[in-house]
């Protein structure tokens, strides 16, 4: 399979909302109302219902989390240590070197991973993408927070903890997952006419998020700190998943299929919940914004050279 064939139509629907919003022919409010239905409504029904049916009892292994997890730690230290012993106006800085670090490690799994994996793979892999993504914002939102709270704020740092406490548990994607997943934990079973409209109203899930996507980039500008968004995009599309290559085929020796998804999984460019974090915090906003413009962009070259590099190592 031509794997340009495979990302062209992905990227299509992500330029098509650039254009749109570029052009005016949305314009700002229209385009968060749309978000608003998408993020809110279509992707946590697709996303439930999904969990809830999901066979992934014999994928669940402490080697699948550590293959993916221990990577992606070692990438948000890395560029928690860039940032904080050379950044000429944030060294030092314990809650920017956090927001810097997710904005170098927190990956765009289900906006542009899961869309790739579905078209390459089939839906066999929804079971290990859901494993990891069920605790992928979880695990780095709670990590930042926990960095970002040890720097006296004005709002106090039980105020920062319990507001990110908050947005993590109160996150429609979050709640859709751990609710699919103790459906599926449960057994218990979807009355047919509630299963029918989560695949009706998920439907256009995967290709309204890539629009918005594409959308969004239009009113982000890559301005200054350019050398510290050229990083923090290395490290998040080609050595976060050279670490998780490696982990994932040297070190805990898991299966083609289980690689190819975390690799993938790994290589998907900075998400757009990381600038959400910075702006909450008041730190290297423009800095994350333009990490999520730039490696988004950039992901149409690298993501294809993984997919070829897994199938010739295959």
């Amino acid at each position: 399979m031509n794997i340009f064939t495979v990302i062209s139509p992905l990227v299509l629907m992500t330029l098509l909302g650039f254009i749109c919003a570029k052009k005016k022919w949305f314009n700002k409010t229209q385009i968060e109302t749309i978000g608003k239905f998408t993020f809110n409504i279509s992707i946590p029904s697709f996303l439930f219902y999904q969990m809830a049916n999901a066979k992934f009892s014999d994928q669940i292994s402490p080697e699948l989390f550590a293959a993916f997890y221990l990577p992606v730690l070692c990438c948000y230290l890395l560029a928690g240590l860039v940032n904080h012993f050379f950044h000429h106006k944030y060294k030092q800085n314990n809650a920017a070197s956090a927001v810097y670090a997710l904005g170098a490690s927190y990956s765009n799994t289900i906006i542009v991973g899961l869309p790739v994996l579905l078209v390459v793979i089939g839906e066999q892999v929804i079971g290990i993408v859901f494993l990891i993504v069920t605790f992928h914002s979880a695990m780095l939102f709670a990590l930042t927070s926990a960095i970002a709270s040890t720097v006296p704020n004005k709002n106090g740092n039980k105020m920062i903890i319990r507001t990110f406490i908050k947005q993590t548990f109160n996150n429609p994607l979050i709640i859709s997952i751990l609710s699919g997943l103790f459906f599926n934990i449960a057994s218990i079973q979807i009355p047919i006419f509630l299963n029918d409209s989560l695949v009706l109203i998920g439907k256009p899930a995967i290709t309204l998020a890539l629009f918005i996507l594409g959308a969004s980039l239009a009113f982000y500008q890559v301005r200054s700190e350019l050398s510290f968004i050229l990083i923090a995009s290395f490290l998040k599309l080609i050595l976060l998943p050279i670490m998780v290559y490696f982990s994932a085929t040297i070190i805990f020796e898991l299966e083609p299929l289980v690689t190819t998804v975390l690799v993938v999984l790994s290589a998907c460019p900075t998400g757009v919940n990381a600038y959400l974090i910075a702006k909450v915090q008041g730190q290297h906003q423009e800095t994350v914004a333009s990490s999520v413009v730039i490696s988004t962009l950039a992901c149409v070259i690298t993501i294809p050279f993984w997919l070829w590099w897994l199938n010739l190592s295959s």
